[in-house]
C-alpha cells in the first residue's frame, strides 16, 4: 500500500485497523461471539507481524502509533498490544526497538523500554538461531538497524540496555553472522555510539 499511495495512506490504515480493533485490545476483551471487529483484528495482527519482521518498516508503527490522535492512542498500551497480536520475543524487541530508535511521544518510548527489558533475554536467544520458515531471518543489514536502535544516540540517563546486556546483543548479533561480518557493522556504529568510553574494552573484545 505505501509503495501505491505513499507512506502516509499507508500509516492513517494502520492508525485506523488499531482505532477498529480496540474491543480486542481492552484489559478485557469481548468474547468473540459478541465481537464485530475480529475481522479487523486479524488484519492487523498480519500487518503488526509484517512490520515487526523487518526493523525498517517496523519505524512505519513507531510512526503509526505515535501520531495518532484520540484516545485509542492517548490511552495505548504497547506491552498489552502485542501480547493480543501474538509477537514473539525478537518480534516484539524489533517494534520496540524502533520505536525508542527514532523521534515519538516519550510516553510511548518508555513503555518500548519496558518491552524491550521485559524480552531482552528471550529475543537474543531467538536472535541467535535459524527462525522457523515462517519467521523472518535478518540480513545484515537488518541486523545493523536492530543494533542501531538499540545502542545509538541514547542519553547515558536513558540507556535502555545495560553494559552486559550491550555485550548479549552483540555477541547474539556475531553469533548470527559471524566475526567476518560483524566486525565491519561495528566499526561503522562504534563512533555513533553516546558514552561509547563506559563500552570500549567490552565492545572490542566481543568481536
Amino acid at each position: 500500500m505505501s509503495e501505491q499511495h505513499g507512506v502516509d495512506t499507508y500509516l492513517h490504515f494502520i492508525r485506523r485497523l488499531i482505532v477498529h480493533s480496540q474491543a480486542r485490545l481492552l484489559p478485557t476483551p469481548p468474547s468473540s461471539t459478541l465481537d464485530t471487529s475480529i475481522l479487523t483484528f486479524r488484519l492487523l495482527i498480519q500487518e503488526t507481524q509484517r512490520l515487526a519482521r523487518d526493523p525498517f518498516l517496523a519505524d512505519r508503527f513507531r510512526d503509526g502509533v505515535g501520531g495518532g490522535e484520540g484516545d485509542s492512542f492517548r490511552n495505548f498500551d504497547l506491552a498489552r498490544f502485542v501480547d493480543r497480536v501474538g509477537l514473539r520475543p525478537l518480534e516484539r524487541l524489533v517494534l520496540a526497538a524502533a520505536i525508542i530508535g527514532g523521534q515519538t511521544r516519550k510516553e510511548l518510548s518508555n513503555q518500548a523500554s519496558g518491552v524491550i527489558r521485559a524480552e531482552f533475554e528471550n529475543a537474543v536467544l531467538e536472535l541467535c538461531h535459524s527462525p522457523p520458515s515462517e519467521h523472518a531471518d535478518f540480513t545484515p543489514t537488518q541486523t545493523t538497524k536492530i543494533l542501531a536502535n538499540l545502542l545509538v544516540d541514547h542519553s547515558q540517563d536513558a540507556l535502555v540496555l545495560d553494559a552486559s546486556q550491550r555485550q548479549a546483543l552483540l555477541l547474539a548479533a556475531q553469533s548470527k553472522l559471524g566475526k567476518e561480518v560483524m566486525t565491519p557493522i561495528l566499526q561503522r556504529l562504534y563512533p555513533k555510539m553516546m558514552y561509547v568510553f563506559l563500552y570500549s574494552s567490552l565492545l572490542f573484545s566481543s568481536v
